[in-house]
């Protein structure tokens, strides 16, 4: 029988790379990461990374730029950056959003969202619309609908929120 050596890698901290990641990113270069995740499958350590730019599009040099972001934030940590693969891509168009509204303040979005009704059947009425996003919290945005109405709505109540280029 042949012994099997132990090829188990450590693997950087997802949350600290996110954050050195983000940091460099918004700080250098106008870049916004929406989306990171980093999955490790035997030896096999890949790294998924979703950039934005409020201006202008992305651009191959923007993902270049970021990959080389990630890899100096492996480095860091003291990993080497060639163990791990590293897929950078545009949010693109129709990019579902999930958090970080405040990146897409006054730009055009499309929106579900339930509105609470108060009536004894509790039956909820759910709402889809074209909007501008003008405002957010921690606990609601506004939106401009169609109609130039300001419409306030709590976080909770949002089904589904997409930018509408």
């Amino acid at each position: 029988m042949k012994n099997k050596k132990n090829h188990t890698k450590k693997c950087v901290n997802e949350e600290i790379l996110y954050k050195d990641v983000i940091t460099k990113l918004e700080n250098n270069y106008d870049i916004y990461l929406l989306d990171f995740k980093l999955k490790s499958i035997k030896d096999n350590n890949k790294i998924y990374a979703i950039i934005f730019k409020k201006e202008g599009s992305i651009s191959h040099k923007h993902c270049i730029d970021t990959t080389k972001v990630i890899q100096e934030c492996i480095k860091m940590q003291g990993y080497d950056d060639g163990d791990y693969s590293i897929t950078v891509s545009s949010a693109g168009l129709r990019w579902k959003i999930e958090d970080r509204f405040e990146l897409f303040i006054d730009m055009p979005i499309k929106i579900k969202y339930r509105v609470e009704n108060n009536n004894e059947e509790n039956n909820d009425t759910f709402i889809t619309t074209y909007a501008i996003l003008k405002e957010v919290s921690n606990e609601y945005i506004i939106i401009e609908d169609e109609d130039d109405n300001n419409v306030k709505i709590k976080k909770e109540n949002i089904i589904k929120t997409r930018l509408d280029f």
